[in-house]
Order: C-alpha cells, then structure tokens, then sequence
C-alpha cells in the first residue's frame, strides 16, 4: 500500500497496482479509446479516481469499474495506477439529506481524527433523485465527518430502488436506534488484539480516538502476566485507562494489586471505589519508602534501630521526658529509633534507659507501664493497628480530596448552579466568620496548600505576595481563586484529629471538619468512608464499604456554632503537632 494526497493534502490511504498487472488480464482492456479530455487530464494529473477491482479465483485482478481511465494510463505510459476493492464516490457529487433526523452530528475531533487515518469503512447509502442528485439517505454523520477530514471519496451503496420516502426516515431510526457501542472491555480488547495483530500505537489510538499513552498503557498491561489476571480477576469492571496505569504501578506488589482488583470487582464497584482502593495503596507505598529512606540515612549515620519488640519495659519516646529536646537527647548513649506505626513513614527516637542517662520522666510514667496481661498487649496491638489503619486511609483520602479540589479550581467553565454554590461558600465563610478565616488565612501550611491548588511551582510559591499575580486574570475564575483561599484553610484545619473517636477525638477539629467535607459534597466531590464517617459522626470502621455518592446539588449546609472562634486554641490536636500529645496516643 502507499499514501497519495487527495487535493485537500490529508493523506488517504490507497491501494496502487501496475499497469502491466492490470493490462495483463484480457478482460480488462476492452475496445475503447479514452477521451481526449481524459486522455489529456491523465497525462499532466495521473489517474486521480481510483478504479474499483476485486480479486477474483487465482487471485487475478478484475476491474469493474474504471476501464476508461485503465485505457488512459495505458495511452498515457502510466506505470500504476490507483485501485480500491470496493466502491467509492467522490464526496463533492453527494447531496446530504435535507431532512436527516440527526440535528447534533456531534462532529468530534476523534471521530475526524479516526477517518482521517484509517478512511470510512462503512459505505454511506445514496439514491438518485430527478434530476441526477445523489442524495445520501443514510450515513450523513459519516459524510459530513469525511469532508471535515479532507477525505475525497466514500465507500456507497445503492439504495433499493422500491424503498420509498417514509422508509428512508424509518431506516433512520433503526440504524442508530439499535446500534450498541463497544463497552469499555471490549474496545480494550480490540485495540490490545489490533497491537498483537502488528498495528502500530499511533495507528490505534487515532482509529480509536484515545491519547497514545493510553494504547501504551493498555498493551504494557494486557502483555504483563501478573497484571493481565489482575484485570481479568475484576473482568465485569469497565477499567478506565487511569487505572490500568496504576495498576502497571504495583506491577512488583502482589498485596496492592489483590487489594485494588478486589475493590474492582464487587459487585457494585464504580470509579470512585477503584479510585479509593489505589490511593489507600499509593498511600501505603510512599509511606514505606519514606520509612526505608529514612532507615538508610539513620544507618548511614551509624545510628542505632531497634524493633518495637525488643524495647524493655523502662524504655521512652523522647517526647515524653521532661525537660531535653530531641536536639539535646542526640548525644545520650541511650538513643535508640523505633519505626513509628502511628505516622509509618519515619523512625522515632527512643531513650532505652532514662533513669540510667538521668532523664526525666512524667509522673507515673515508667516505660510502657508495666507487665500487661496479654489480652492487654493483644488490646493495645489491636488498637494500634486501627490507628495506622485509619491514618493511611485518612492521608489517602486528604491526596483525593485535594486533588478534586484542584481540578475544580483549575476548570475553565463551571455550571451556574457551582458557581453560585461557590460564592455562597465564599460570602458565609467571609460574613459569618466561622471558618476562622482571619487566625489561618496567612499561616504558612496554608500557603503550601494554597499554592498547590493554584498550580503555582516552587520558585512561585516563596512568596505568598505575588501569589495573585501568577494566576489568570480572568474575573469569570473569580469565585474559584477565592474559594481556593478559603479551601486551603479549611485543609490546613482539616488534620487527621479529625477521624479519630477514641481517647483522642477532638471534636473541636471534627466537627468543623465535617461541615467542610458537607461543602464538597454539595458541589459533587464522592466523599471517602472515612470522610463520610466524620460527617455522619460515626466511628469509622474501614472493613464497612459505604457508597461515595456524590451530592450534586443543594447550597452550603447550614452553619453551626463552634466551641470557639479559633479552632486551634482548645485542647491540642494530637495529630497536628509533630509530637503526641498524650501518653494516651502514644499507647494508641
């Protein structure tokens, strides 16, 4: 095969035989002269209309249509002339039905694209009206698509020639009405088999109407052992080109990728628990590597680790003895570090014997508190795990929700009904002063976190000052930039306190924090179970599946009074400070 131009210069594929191939046939130089005109066009264009030949038994071509113009190429001294296996009509010699029942052709860009690389397969139906009118009764999307493509011919057939008027607008209805489209699966399998078939990633993409990557991805997948089964062990799940890359992330964790196709295939599985169940394991495997960055450093500082079963009843956190910093406790002899379960992503300091190095401890305190029995060391275990347990799928819900958050902010066109919800947000938090706005607004997480929502990079976000004149100009973004100031203190304010319900609750955090989280909800974000949980003031429970159906629609929940105008001067919260706050967390 080889490429020629068509006189709008997209490439369209055609099929190209010698003249010598064709002439050798008896049956297709038949006893005509070609006409002048022709004969003259030829000579200075080249045969521009392809003639139409098929295969016929022993694989000799026979030209059906075109024997003029095979006559032409012949006087002409042509050595190939151009061929196609069926029927084709050029597109300025058809009329488009003047009352075609499609109003919206939705002309998409893929959809050109995808004719534009591989022409029209399915042949449009015309019909002969008075007058030598080539009407197109049915396939006029296609048409009009082909033109947009620069394509010069269409595949036709002929109408019947006894189908009357009313026919053409009921053939109309069965030809759409009854078309089934490809499900996600299998328009994957298609294009994975058209990539074990030879067809190359650019050719797929373009015929398909989807980004390259995403056919990179879909064949890195289906051609991986490990992460084909785990694709095929959740096959009722339309799994979106999003997931399939990050399945191909976990390709090596044999852990993540059972828990991420167990999520996919429940029998209600959706978006939106797939998206849950790989952020939970995003979470876990950044936590792991900060962990093990943190170890080789620790190691390479000839510092000493211990397990946290090999520490003896008198061994203690630094944190909890009075009166030495961290810094100061990094020349005792006693300094041990211990993997922290509760954060997971680091080691902290222990001192393996305080009375011995002359601490200081609490009153009361004397290590772990003595010989437990072991339904309280089972107990203690327990609660322990809950807690990690619960600050992974906290932190994995924080990088969702913030991620939401962004998109929102960054949308170019936003419907009327979010947009006021914006500004309804926006003026509560401004007029009623509950959110507290005026202690959080210009702290410095605050910024980091404003800074991401806005896409500002590094050297952008040094200066909370020109944070307005990095952004779009465009006073329509208006409600969004500001709802994003206000987003990043109620993220900053939204810390991991706030799904706790143990001897650490903090309702000073969580219950503001549920308002926030019924915010989102009311401009569509899919809250998180552990999200959910805080605002229907319910102990979480990770092993209880809740739906994360979005809200989309309503105003901003009503407000409620708060302990206090400053959010952050009641009790501490134990899960903001870089150190707990009470023995009580650190046994939990």
């Amino acid at each position: 095969m080889t490429i020629t131009k068509t006189e709008a210069g997209v490439p369209w594929p055609t099929l190209t035989l010698t003249v010598a191939e064709l002439a050798a046939h008896p049956g297709n130089l038949r006893d005509i002269k070609a006409p002048a005109d022709l004969l003259a066009d030829v000579k200075d264009n080249g045969v521009v209309e392809p003639l139409y030949v098929v295969r016929t038994h022993g694989d000799v071509p026979q030209v059906i249509d075109g024997f003029q113009r095979l006559a032409a190429a012949v006087a002409a001294g042509l050595e190939s002339v151009p061929v196609t296996p069926r029927p084709v009509i050029r597109i300025d010699a058809l009329t488009p039905h003047p009352k075609n029942a499609r109003e919206d052709l939705d002309l998409s860009a893929p959809f050109v694209e995808s004719l534009r690389a591989e022409g029209c397969r399915i042949p449009v139906k015309i019909q002969r009206l008075d007058g030598g009118v080539l009407q197109v009764n049915d396939g006029n999307r296609r048409y009009h698509a082909a033109k947009d493509a620069g394509l010069t011919h269409l595949p036709y057939e002929w109408e019947d020639d006894d189908r009357d008027e009313a026919g053409q607008f009921l053939d109309m209805i069965t030809t759409a009405q009854h078309r089934k489209s490809l499900t996600m699966a299998e328009m994957n399998q298609a294009m994975f088999s058209a990539a074990e078939a030879g067809a190359q990633v650019g050719r797929i993409a373009k015929a398909a109407g989807v980004r390259q990557k995403d056919v990179k991805t879909l064949v890195k997948v289906r051609s991986d052992e490990k992460l084909s089964a785990a694709v095929s062990g959740a096959s009722s799940y339309e799994w979106t080109f999003e997931h399939l890359a990050a399945l191909s992330e976990f390709a090596d964790d044999t852990e993540a990728l059972a828990a991420i196709t167990e999520a996919a295939a429940e029998d209600d599985a959706d978006e939106g628990d797939v998206d849950w169940a790989i952020a939970i394991e995003r979470t876990k495997r950044d936590k792991r590597t900060k962990a093990e960055a943190h170890r080789a450093d620790l190691e390479a500082a000839g510092q000493k680790i211990r397990d946290a079963e090999e520490l003896s009843e008198r061994t203690m956190p630094v944190w909890r003895l009075r009166g030495i910093s961290t810094e100061e406790h990094a020349e005792c002899k006693g300094l041990v570090w211990v993997f922290d379960e509760r954060r997971g992503d680091r080691y902290e300091p222990y001192c393996s014997a305080p009375g011995l190095y002359g601490h200081t401890v609490p009153e009361g305190g004397n290590g772990t508190g003595g010989t437990k029995t072991a339904a309280e060391v089972e107990a203690e275990r327990a609660a322990r795990a809950a807690v990690k347990k619960g600050n992974i799928d906290w932190d994995a819900a924080e990088a969702l929700r913030r991620k939401w958050i962004t998109d929102l902010i960054k949308r170019r066109n936003l419907p009327k009904v979010t947009t006021n919800t914006l500004i309804g947000h926006v003026n509560n938090a401004l007029l009623n002063g509950s959110w507290g706005i005026c202690d959080d607004l210009n702290k410095e997480p605050t910024s980091e976190i404003l800074a991401a929502f806005l896409g500002l990079n590094s050297e952008q976000a040094k200066d909370r000052g020109s944070f307005a004149g990095h952004v779009a100009k465009d006073p329509r973004r208006a409600p969004q930039l500001q709802f994003a100031a206000i987003a990043a203190v109620r993220e900053k304010c939204a810390n991991r306190s706030a799904w706790r319900t143990d001897s650490q609750r903090a309702p000073w955090t969580r219950t503001p924090t549920g308002r926030w989280f019924q915010v989102l909800a009311s401009l569509g974000y899919p809250l998180t179970p552990i999200e959910q949980s805080v605002v229907d003031d319910e102990p979480y429970d990770p092993s209880k599946k809740k739906p994360r159906a979005a809200i989309t629609s309503g105003s901003e929940p009503e407000a409620e009074q708060e302990p206090g105008t400053d959010e952050e001067t009641g009790e501490p919260e134990a899960e903001e400070a870089d150190d707990p706050a009470s023995d009580d967390e650190a046994a939990a």
